[in-house]
């Protein structure tokens, strides 16, 4: 068997003490560029690894993160956990990435196993509403909740800028030749049984600030009122989930209506690349006919034909503010929840006129 290297080994061949070594491979303590290019050198040529065991049972810290988030159909969650990851990682942490959206009971149901991840903090992505006002987020471990909905002032939370990119969307549209934009991508209680469009439900969704969905449509109709528009119901339609196949539902919908449309504002990237292959199939083109915009900037919207026009709610920044604020809980700070929001900006590409 052979002989595993241990930090007196690489303290012996670089010439310097093992707390020299421990400061080198914890990125603590002063020393010369020299001495830690050196020691960073004997530990590669050695082949030392780190004992995180070990290492955990010290500090009482595994540095590792959780992350839980429902799934992966939604594109914008597999580029959060990269960023996620990614940023972690310069700041010396793994993540441990579980699922729950295929649980009974949701985020809930994924709290036990949380306690056998041993993690030292859970940064939480939901896509629904908390159950009994967030005990979800009552942990013996912080908590960092992303998302769209309320954390009860019980957890720092982190969202995007649903209403504001929206707005700006729409009222770009308008301000680039569409007179008739449509909104693809409500919640679809907003309707009844019969397909009505609910006015009691639309106020309250304009008061609540919660679920991206609900809060992307009121964006869009910020902008049509900021232009003195009324609000066309035959211009809106809902979708059940947030996915390509509802996209291409909500967009056969919108046009079997025979209304007229020259702009389209999507609650997101899949809803619009859904709806963008059903105009391919009428051969409606894009943007010459129908321009179109969508949310996310995920990776397929720069990839598809035409290339999609969509607000960039800066996943890399939405990823960092979360690992941050989890990170100062992890270091002990005891101030008061807060609520973060990320900034953003319009991607400009093929599914639009040019400006």
């Amino acid at each position: 068997m052979v002989k595993s290297v241990t930090i007196a080994d690489v303290a012996a061949e670089a010439g310097v003490s093992t707390k020299t070594v421990s400061n080198v491979i914890n990125r603590t303590g002063r020393m010369s560029d020299e001495t830690r290019e050196r020691v960073e050198e004997v530990i590669n040529r050695l082949g030392y690894r780190i004992n995180k065991s070990a290492q955990a049972l010290r500090s009482g810290a595994t540095k590792l993160l959780g992350l839980a988030v429902p799934g992966f159909t939604n594109p914008f969650f597999g580029l959060f956990c990269d960023e996620v990851s990614s940023y972690a990682r310069s700041k010396g942490y793994g993540v441990v990435i579980s699922t729950y959206g295929n649980m009974d009971e949701g985020l809930d149901g994924l709290i036990d196993e949380t306690y056998h991840v041993n993690a030292d903090g859970w940064i939480f992505l939901t896509d629904r509403p908390l159950k009994k006002r967030g005990s979800v987020l009552r942990q013996s471990y912080p908590v960092v909740l992303t998302g769209d909905f309320p954390a009860f002032a019980q957890a720092d939370s982190v969202s995007m800028p649903d209403a504001d990119g929206a707005e700006y969307a729409t009222t770009w549209l308008l301000d680039h030749g569409c007179k008739r934009v449509a909104f693809l991508g409500t919640p679809p209680d907003l309707f009844g049984k019969k397909g009505v469009a609910d006015k009691a439900k639309l106020e309250e969704m304009l008061v609540k600030h919660e679920g991206n969905m609900s809060l992307r449509f009121r964006g869009y109709i910020r902008a049509l009122r900021e232009k003195g528009i009324d609000l066309d119901w035959d211009l809106v339609v809902p979708c059940d989930f947030m996915d390509r196949e509802s996209g291409e539902g909500a967009m056969e919908a919108l046009l079997d209506r025979g209304v007229k449309v020259d702009g389209v504002f999507c609650a997101n990237d899949i809803i619009a690349l859904g709806a963008m292959s059903v105009l391919k199939l009428r051969h409606i083109s894009v943007p010459d006919e129908m321009q179109m915009i969508g949310f996310d900037n995920t990776r397929d919207s720069g990839h598809c034909t035409p290339s999609l026009t969509t607000i960039d709610p800066f996943a890399w920044q939405y990823a960092q503010m979360s690992v941050d604020c989890l990170l100062r809980r992890i270091a002990g700070d005891k101030e008061k929840p807060g609520l973060y929001t990320t900034g953003f900006r319009l991607v400009e590409r093929g599914s639009t006129v040019k400006a």
